[in-house]
C-alpha cells in the first residue's frame, strides 16, 4: 500500500509552490522612548530582579509630578533574569556601565543561585546614554560585585562576591584562602576588553578608587579590606585586616560597602555582620579603632561624604535610616529616617551635584517596588525626606550620569 501511494504523494507536491519568507519588518527594533537632554545630569537606579534601569531627570527632582522617565531593559537575554548589578557612569555623560551578576534566585533554568552563589561568568555591560542601548559587553568571573570608573573615564574596575568559591573550598577542606580569593577585573572601557585580572581575596564586594588613583580598595568577606597598587607594573595587593578579625570560612565582621572621602581618602568600611563602620587610615593602611563607628542597629551600607570631607551620610538597615556623621570625631550628629517614607531595606545614598540633597535607594522587600527617596539636607536639624518614587523589583544601586564641567 505504501508502495502504491507514494507516487501519488509526489505528485501531489509537485505542483506546490512554497511561500517566499520575508523577514523585513520596518519595525523590528522600535525605538526606545524619547528622553529629554542630559541636562544637569540623570539618576540611574539598577533594578536587579526585572532587568531593567529607572532613569529619572535630575533637573525637574523637586517638581510636583517627578518620576521615571522610562525604565528600559538591561542584559543579554530577553528570556533570561540577570541580575544588574551596580552601575558607573562616564564623566563625558554619553554611556554608562552596568554589571551583569547572573545571581538572581528561581530565574527560570538559568545557571543562577542566591547573591554571590551564580555559577554562570558575569559581564560588564556599557550602554548608550542617549538611547540605552547596548555599546558592548566584557566576559568578567562569575557574581560579579560592584564597579567603579576612573576620572578620565578609561578603565573601569569591576569586583566578584563569588561565595560560591568559599563554599566550594569548605567542601573540600581547604583553608588556604588564596584558594578562594576571586579577582579584580581591569577592563578597558572603551574596547570593552580585559586589561587585567588580579586575584584579591576572597569574595570582595565594594570597590573604590583612592583620590589621586594609585590605589583601589575592596571590602572583602574575609574581614579584611584588599589594597592594590594601581601605580605599579604588579599591581601588588595589600590585605589588611580587621580588628579581631575571623576568616573566610567564619568571618566575625563580614565587610561588604565602601565609602571614601573625596579629600583625604580616608575609607570607612561597613560591615555586614557585626554592624561596625571601621576607619581605615590611607596614610598607615591600619584600621585605627577611635575613629570607627560603633552601635550602629542595622548593617551599614553604600554611604557618600560632602565634599569639602567634612560629613559622612551613611544608610543602614533593619532602622532605615542615614546617620549624618562628622568625620573628624567620628560622631552621629542624627539620622533622617526613611522607613515613614516607605522605604525597606536602604541600600545607597548619593549626593546630588550641588550638594544640597542626597538620593536613597531602597531594596524593598525583593518582589514587589523599591523606592527611591530624595533628602533635603538643609531642612530640620540634619535634613529630611521631601520625595518618594516607587522604581523597580530590588534596586540595589543610584547614580548621577552627567557631563562634567
Amino acid at each position: 500500500m505504501l508502495a502504491l501511494l507514494a507516487p501519488l504523494a509526489l505528485g501531489a507536491c509537485t505542483g506546490t509552490r512554497e511561500p517566499e519568507l520575508d523577514f523585513a519588518h520596518d519595525t523590528a527594533w522600535p525605538s526606545g522612548p524619547e528622553l529629554p537632554p542630559l541636562g544637569g545630569g540623570r539618576i540611574v537606579v539598577t533594578n536587579s530582579l526585572d532587568d531593567t534601569v529607572s532613569l529619572l531627570d535630575l533637573d525637574t527632582m523637586l517638581s510636583a509630578d517627578w518620576g521615571e522617565l522610562a525604565r528600559v531593559p538591561v542584559g543579554l537575554n530577553p528570556v533570561e533574569l540577570e541580575g544588574p548589578h551596580h552601575a558607573a557612569f562616564s564623566p563625558r555623560g554619553d554611556s554608562y556601565y552596568v554589571g551583569l551578576s547572573y545571581f538572581v534566585p528561581g530565574a527560570g533554568s538559568g545557571p543562577h543561585g542566591n547573591h554571590g552563589s551564580g555559577t554562570a561568568d558575569g559581564y560588564a555591560l556599557k550602554l548608550d546614554a542617549k538611547d540605552n542601548r547596548l555599546v558592548g559587553s566584557v566576559r568578567v568571573d562569575r557574581n560579579p560585585g560592584d564597579l567603579v570608573l576612573s576620572k578620565d573615564g578609561r578603565t573601569l574596575y569591576q569586583t566578584h562576591f563569588d561565595l560560591l568559591k568559599i563554599q566550594d573550598a569548605a567542601r573540600n577542606g581547604i583553608t588556604d584562602e588564596r584558594k578562594m580569593d576571586a579577582r579584580l577585573a581591569i577592563l578597558d572601557a572603551d574596547t570593552m576588553t580585559r586589561k587585567a585580572m588580579v586575584p584579591l581575596c576572597p569574595a570582595p564586594h565594594a570597590v573604590r578608587l583612592s583620590p589621586d588613583e594609585k590605589r583601589a580598595y575592596a571590602a572583602c568577606i574575609s574581614d579584611e579590606v584588599a589594597v592594590v597598587q594601581l601605580d605599579t607594573p604588579e599591581r601588588t595587593v595589600t590585605r589588611v585586616k580587621m580588628p579581631n578579625p575571623g576568616s573566610a570560612l567564619a568571618p566575625k565582621h563580614e565587610p561588604y560597602a565602601l565609602t571614601l572621602s573625596p579629600t583625604d581618602g580616608a575609607l570607612w568600611v561597613g560591615s555586614l555582620k557585626s554592624h561596625t563602620v571601621h576607619y581605615l587610615d590611607p596614610e598607615s593602611l591600619t584600621v585605627r579603632p577611635e575613629r570607627s563607628i560603633y552601635g550602629l542597629r542595622g548593617a551599614p551600607m553604600f554611604g557618600t561624604v560632602t565634599a569639602d570631607g567634612k560629613t559622612l551620610y551613611l544608610p543602614y538597615q533593619a532602622v532605615d535610616a542615614v546617620a549624618v556623621i562628622d568625620t573628624a570625631t567620628s560622631a552621629i550628629q542624627g539620622e533622617i529616617h526613611l522607613s515613614d517614607a516607605g522605604c525597606l531595606n536602604v541600600h545607597q545614598v548619593e549626593l546630588t551635584p550641588d550638594g544640597r540633597h542626597a538620593l536613597a535607594v531602597c531594596e524593598g522587600d525583593h518582589q514587589g517596588p523599591g523606592t527611591l527617596h530624595v533628602l533635603d539636607l538643609q531642612a530640620g536639624a540634619v535634613g529630611e525626606v521631601v520625595k518618594t518614587v516607587k522604581v523597580g523589583i530590588y534596586p540595589d544601586s543610584v547614580g548621577i550620569l552627567r557631563s562634567t564641567p
